[in-house]
């Protein structure tokens, strides 16, 4: 299956800084600082939900994927389980009136 790429990489590099963070790591800093993580997850999904180019809204997505990841990690959710999660409420997926 080779190494992991995309997201499972975010997933796994995060689970290690989570663990052990170089010195001034960003990523430590948001996993300590919860206001400033909610602050920049809250302040990315607005640029997402902007009008932009397909480039600015892969960027932005990837932003808010960081963001999202980070949170997800430091509350030990994987991706997986957002899966699952989605997948269950696939199934009970009704029309809205």
């Amino acid at each position: 299956w080779g190494e992991a790429r995309g997201i499972r990489h975010l997933e796994g590099t995060l689970e290690q800084r989570l663990v052990e963070a170089p010195a001034g790591s960003y990523t430590k800093r948001l996993f300590e600082d919860e206001t400033l993580l909610r602050d920049k997850l809250v302040e990315e999904a607005q640029e997402l939900s902007e009008p932009g180019s397909k480039q600015d809204v892969a960027g932005e997505l990837a932003d808010v994927l960081y963001f999202a990841m980070v949170r997800a990690t430091k509350a030990g959710v994987s991706i997986d389980d957002a899966v699952m999660e989605l997948d269950r409420r696939a199934k009970k997926v009704t029309r809205r009136q």
